[in-house]
């Protein structure tokens, strides 16, 4: 351990700041400067021990922690726990590093750090970061995010550090357990497939098949047939006979997804079958029983559609006596980053790539995107980052462009600039009206990179087209019941 020139042992000192580095010209040269220009009395330790050590003694006034000492193995688990734990409020740490964080603590890290300090040392860029970090109160740190919750299928690991995901995650085990029509509602690329395979996989049927429906992607007159199979000449293009998916399935699971696009017929053919396991196929009069597990997933609200008779009332509330909700993921800001360490991971594997740090403001671009195609969006834009990555390092230049820029309005605009104007003069938004305009104007952004083609659009958002539709519908990007117009050339 190195002391400060100003401390001596066995001195009862005030709170100090902590340095923890190996490294020794780096370590002396941040002292000076904390001391010279900030009057700050310091300490210096070599390792994260030593450092658990002194916070053990005396809670600092605040952690320089030096990333590369991470580099040799050791864990930050016990030092950040007691810095979590001593006193009213966390310890401010500031990471000193000259690539960013080293992939296996990022997510640690970017749990605890208040500031970054980019090596070499600048003596303008601490006095920057002393006062915009910490001169602030940091607030509290709530604990119970610390810890992941877990729950293992036979091949899904779901985890979240949201606690208000924590009661899905308990009612999703309950109901895998027994033979019930499950409801899954959430936004486009919430991950409700991904729910659905995990309650299959906890279910007394995970040896049995699953199969998936996507209702959305098939034309509306070839749905029934696709559910409940057709005889030969049961209609036009019916040149043989098809088992439907109920059959196929046998004592499966089937998950309905975009059940809400089912017609009248459709839906009234449902509700049979999942109150009594019966059901014909197209042209035939042979009633058949299913003996398969029934998940249905929406994007939209049923009970809004319900109200304006667009989906039957009966069969809405037989599905929603078990329903599952998924959060968007603009209100999971502590599910972001470990979810994309995670794609990092595996895309690494899958691609070939080494990917050794990431630098906090490649993190930081991610926690302030609103995310409007959820975790399906965060997955193709960290498949792109790491596509991109060029020296084993994660940095914002590998990010789309509207990640590292507010899109500003045009000049050849003035709709959209008169717009902005009244939005101006009018009584501070609500959060949902805050977070709908940052949605569109995502969207907007999206658009134009794409020329307009909406298929691309949704491409690159991570969302259906029926899914983009449906959420350009809902913020007043197109007429509430025009049809979906063609894609520019």
């Amino acid at each position: 351990m190195i002391l400060s020139s100003r401390t001596q042992p066995g001195d009862a000192s005030p709170p100090c700041t902590l340095i923890v580095s190996n490294d020794r010209p780096v370590a002396e040269q941040l002292r000076w400067l904390l001391e010279e220009d900030h009057r700050r009395e310091v300490q210096i330790v070599e390792s994260v021990r030593e450092a658990h050590d002194a916070v053990e003694r005396a809670i600092p006034e605040m952690v320089f922690l030096d990333c590369r000492v991470m580099a040799h193995g050791e864990t930050l688990t016990p030092l950040i726990d007691r810095l979590g734990r001593r006193g009213k409020h966390p310890v401010p740490v500031i990471a000193v590093s000259e690539t960013g964080y080293v992939c296996d603590w990022a997510a640690v890290a970017d749990l605890i750090v208040s500031g970054h300090l980019q090596l070499p040392l600048d003596r303008g860029q601490l006095s920057r970061l002393l006062e915009q970090e910490l001169d602030k109160s940091p607030p509290p740190r709530d604990r119970s995010a610390d810890t992941p919750r877990v729950v293992r299928g036979k091949t899904i690991v779901y985890k979240t550090h949201t606690p208000e995901m924590y009661r899905m995650l308990d009612d999703l085990i309950t109901v895998a357990a027994h033979n019930v029509t499950v409801l899954l509602t959430g936004e486009t690329g919430t991950g409700k497939t991904t729910v659905a395979r995990l309650i299959h996989e906890l279910s007394p049927r995970h040896k049995s098949r699953l199969l998936t429906i996507a209702c959305g992607a098939i034309p509306r007159e070839l749905i029934e047939s696709e559910l409940f199979g057709h005889l030969k000449g049961s209609f036009t293009s019916a040149d043989r006979p098809k088992l439907g998916k109920f059959d196929v399935v046998e004592d499966g699971t089937l998950l309905l997804d975009e059940i809400d696009v089912l017609g009248a017929s459709q839906q009234t053919k449902l509700l049979r079958v999942i109150e009594t396991g019966e059901f014909e196929p197209v042209g035939s009069n042979d009633t058949r029983h299913s003996k398969a597990r029934i998940i249905a997933a929406s994007n939209v609200d049923l009970k809004h559609l319900t109200e304006r008779n667009e989906f039957r009332a009966d069969l809405y509330y037989r599905l929603n006596t078990l329903e599952l909700h998924i959060p968007p993921l603009r209100q999971r800001p502590r599910d972001i980053v470990p979810l994309a360490l995670d794609f990092i991971e595996e895309f690494c594997a899958s691609h070939d790539v080494r990917i050794r740090h990431v630098h906090p403001d490649f993190l930081h671009c991610l926690k302030r995107y609103a995310w409007p195609g959820n975790v399906r969006e965060l997955k193709n834009h960290v498949r792109r980052a790491v596509l991109f990555c060029r020296g084993g390092v994660l940095t914002p230049d590998m990010l789309a462009a509207h990640f590292r820029q507010t899109p500003e309005p045009s000049a050849a605009d003035p709709q959209r600039e008169a717009s902005r104007n009244d939005a101006c003069r009018r009584p501070l938004q609500t959060i949902a009206e805050r977070v709908a305009g940052q949605e569109r104007e995502i969207l907007e952004q999206s658009l134009r990179e794409n020329k307009q083609n909406r298929t691309a659009t949704a491409r690159a958002l991570g969302l259906s087209r029926v899914g983009l539709y449906k959420k350009m519908r809902r913020l007043g990007m197109i007429a509430p019941r025009g049809g979906l117009p063609e894609d520019s050339p």
